[in-house]
């Protein structure tokens, strides 16, 4: 079994008690198998308490206004106190690392949603490396995986990581080139025509195509006025009507958000990001970088590739507008760097934790997003 990961990945230490935000409250916590006999047969009184706490229809963690039982008034784990990392579940070892697992290959990642995790990935300046390890470990074979798609996945995925890590080229123009590669390499999948990848990536490797679309990106952005970007951009955040609320105060932590940047007198979400915040264009790619690993080689299991690269421009696009209001709101300015980051930090970890750890969330952006007609690769080109 071959596994990859960011190099950044051996960096994350989990705080504990110094956390900001905590784990172990704002969503169920789900009980693997093996753990669930382990604790049946839990002696003591900790076994006494795990045999109270635990809804073992569900297999979940009971939970008291929104905490695990577990989770004591010092935001620390009882059964961590009690019996150390082998009292926990899978979940539990597992978090906030996330896996994406393909035939023969596990991807692993740090979940955006930890605040520890979301501060080493975006405040990383160097252009992020992926590593490599090999580890005997038994693998069932899936007759019906495809081979040649995921291996086509993979060639466009490194075009589309080195195209977002060229920081001679506006962060923009990098989003734009991407969603567009995406887009075309699905009109391949769709016609059942996988075979001309190579002919396309080729394509995207070329100097001349950033240069066309510095070109059309900015007579994209030259068609909007002022007001027609900022509906643009509340058809944006329509994306999260409906969905699965997870923590109590996301509702309200979203009105806010959308209150300055949408109110009359706050139409600055038009200015500029860069005259704030210098460190943003390796933000972005950051984020980019983070949600296309994390979600676009998963088309090989649904063929949506152009949507999962929609998904990873609208977190990101989502995000730095979160992360504008929350400027506003904190009066930050262009010194005030440290401050500029925590904002994003924040912005983006409530994103990720209110999408990313809901499938049902995930599954209705993308079904939103499979709608061409409200978000179309024009919507997006206009609005960078």
């Amino acid at each position: 079994m071959q596994y990859t990961f960011p190099h950044y990945y051996g960096m994350f230490q989990c705080i504990a008690d110094k956390c900001p935000d905590t784990c172990c409250a704002g969503w169920q916590i789900a009980i693997d198998g093996p753990s669930l006999k382990k604790y049946k047969k839990t002696k003591g009184i900790i076994g006494n308490r795990l045999h109270n706490e635990i809804d073992w229809k569900e297999k979940i963690f009971h939970q008291y206004d929104g905490r695990c039982a577990f989770l004591n008034d010092n935001n620390l784990c009882d059964l961590y106190l009690e019996g150390g990392e082998n009292l926990f579940c899978r979940t539990c070892k597992t978090y906030p690392r996330h896996v994406e697992e393909y035939e023969g290959l596990k991807e692993v990642s740090l979940s955006l949603s930890c605040p520890v995790a979301a501060k080493i990935i975006l405040e990383l300046k160097e252009p992020v490396q992926f590593v490599e390890r090999q580890r005997e470990c038994p693998q069932k074979e899936d007759e019906e995986f495809d081979f040649l798609l995921f291996s086509k996945l993979e060639d466009a995925r490194e075009v589309i990581f080195k195209i977002l890590q060229d920081r001679s080229l506006s962060i923009n123009i990098r989003i734009a080139m991407v969603l567009a590669l995406a887009h075309d390499l699905q009109n391949r999948i769709d016609k059942n025509a996988i075979f001309e990848t190579d002919t396309l990536l080729e394509k995207y490797k070329k100097n001349s195509t950033s240069k066309w679309f510095e070109k059309k990106l900015n007579e994209e952005t030259i068609k909007l006025t002022d007001e027609e970007k900022i509906n643009k951009y509340k058809k944006f955040f329509s994306v999260f009507q409906n969905l699965e609320v997870l923590k109590s105060d996301w509702k309200s932590y979203l009105k806010e958000r959308k209150h300055v940047l949408f109110s009359k007198k706050d139409s600055v979400i038009i200015a500029n990001e860069e005259e704030i915040c210098a460190h943003s264009k390796i933000v972005w790619e950051q984020l980019m970088m983070y949600f296309v690993y994390t979600y676009f080689c998963g088309a090989v299991y649904d063929g949506r590739a152009y949507t999962r690269m929609k998904f990873a421009v609208l977190g990101t696009l989502l995000i730095r507008e979160l992360s504008r209001s929350l400027w506003i709101s904190n009066k930050r300015n262009s010194e005030d760097q440290k401050g500029v980051l925590e904002d994003i930090e924040e912005a983006a970890r409530r994103y990720s934790r209110e999408i990313e750890h809901s499938d049902y969330n995930k599954n209705q952006i993308f079904n939103f997003l499979e709608n061409e007609k409200e978000f179309g690769i024009s919507d997006f080109l206009e609005i960078l």
